[in-house]
This record gives structure tokens, C-alpha cells and sequence, in this order.
């Protein structure tokens, strides 16, 4: 039976981070190893040593982000949005369907729809058919819906979504305008009443302050260390109509 694969968050970086680190654990075991007489001094290859475990522990730590200690922030952002089973549920900037898969477990009549750019630096192996193989190996394809799109310009009506959830996604547009233009978005499209649960790794406070500037009340969920960085999850509301 295939296996769902959510991915590593900024692979590049976990790559570069693991090969160099192999180099240079391999260039102090050689040099270590090499028969008397050493053409290495040997400082050079005990410092080389030393200086391995750096990149090896930041690869490890940003592998453990990607895929354990986010699965555990997803599980909480869900679990605060209460979903009742019948929602119609977003996910911006879905990926390969981690949030997006986990909503969808929670509904029994509802849909949930993930919208991406599908960037492969941000996400390893980042497409819409890995998302949607995710959706099969999780038993839950009826429920999702993928589309190709930008959070700064949606392409849903106002009011379309019960709820709406996003993961390590808003950081990723450069500039704060159009951050600002993606937070507004995903306020005009939930429907009144509804909640919309982020987590991110920069700009969290802005997040807020835009949220509560649009009518949202905001409040935040918690903090976690991923990728060496702490990290926000935010929850908002949005009022219902009088």
C-alpha cells in the first residue's frame, strides 16, 4: 500500500547543510585514518571533525521540523478550528497535503481544497500529483480538491470557506504588501463566523495585526522551536454577521 509523503521544508538547504557536513566528516576520518607518516597535520582533521557536527545537526534538526514536529503543530491547528465534519475547508498554500490530508480526515460530508505555486525550494517534491497521491494513500480523495493558484489573489467568491488554515506558506511571499494582500484574501473568502488557524515562522506579529485590523479577533495558540526558529500559531475569528 503507497504511503503518504508530506516532504521536507526547504530541501536545499537540508541538502547543502548534509553533504557538507558528510565532507567534512569523511576528510577528518581520512586524514585520521591515514598511515604514519600523516601529509595531514592532525589538528586539521580533529577541527574538521569538530566543525561536521555543525551542518550534521542542523540537517537532523530541520528533517525533525519537517517531519515530525510539524505533523504535531498540524494536529493542534486542526484541532482548533473544531471542525463539525460538514465544513468547506482551505488550505492556502496546501503543498503536499499535509494540513490540507488532515482536514480532510475530520469531514464526513464537507470538502477540503488546497490551493499552491507548488515551489520545489520551498517543499521537496512539491507538485499537485504528489498531492493528490497523498489524498489517495490517506483514503480521503473524495474530500480534497487541488488547485494551481496565488494567496494574494484567489480565485474563490467572498465567503466560500467555513474555515481556512495555512502552514509555513505567508513567510515565503517577499514583500509586506503583498503579505498584507494574502492575509486579506483569506479573510474575504471565509465566511462569517469562521476561523482561520496559521502557523509561520516570521511575521506572526503582523499577521495578528493585520487579522485584528480586518475584524478578526486573534489570539495565539503557542509557540514551538522548528528549524531554530520560534515559531507562531495563530488563531483567529472572524465576527458573525449581526
Amino acid at each position: 500500500m503507497q504511503q503518504a509523503k508530506y516532504g521536507v521544508d526547504a530541501p536545499g538547504v537540508v541538502r547543502a547543510n548534509a553533504i557538507f557536513g558528510f565532507l567534512l566528516a569523511l576528510t577528518a576520518a581520512i586524514g585520521l585514518a591515514w598511515p604514519k607518516p600523516n601529509p595531514v597535520p592532525e589538528f586539521l582533521s580533529v577541527g574538521a571533525a569538530a566543525l561536521a557536527v555543525l551542518p550534521l545537526v542542523v540537517a537532523a534538526v530541520m528533517l525533525r521540523s519537517s517531519l515530525v514536529s510539524k505533523k504535531r503543530v498540524r494536529d493542534r491547528l486542526i484541532a482548533a478550528l473544531a471542525l463539525s465534519g460538514n465544513e468547506r475547508v482551505l488550505d492556502a498554500g496546501c503543498g503536499r497535503g499535509l494540513a490540507l490530508i488532515g482536514c480532510a480526515k475530520k469531514l464526513a460530508a464537507g470538502k477540503a481544497v488546497g490551493i499552491d505555486l507548488w515551489a520545489a525550494k520551498d517543499l521537496s517534491n512539491n507538485n499537485p500529483e504528489a498531492t493528490r497521491a497523498n489524498a489517495s494513500a490517506e483514503g480521503v480523495a473524495d474530500r480534497v480538491e487541488v488547485k494551481t493558484g496565488d494567496i494574494t489573489r484567489l480565485p474563490f467568491a467572498d465567503a466560500s470557506f467555513d474555515a481556512v488554515i495555512s502552514m509555513t506558506v505567508i513567510h515565503n511571499i517577499p514583500s509586506r504588501e503583498q503579505r498584507d494582500q494574502a492575509l486579506s484574501e483569506l479573510v474575504r473568502v471565509l465566511k462569517p463566523g469562521g476561523r482561520m488557524a496559521i502557523f509561520d515562522l516570521l511575521h506572526t506579529a503582523r499577521y495578528a495585526e493585520v487579522l485584528r485590523g480586518a475584524g478578526m479577533k486573534v489570539r495565539d495558540l503557542r509557540t514551538d522551536l522548528l528549524w531554530f526558529l520560534p515559531c507562531h500559531s495563530l488563531l483567529a475569528q472572524k465576527p458573525a454577521r449581526p
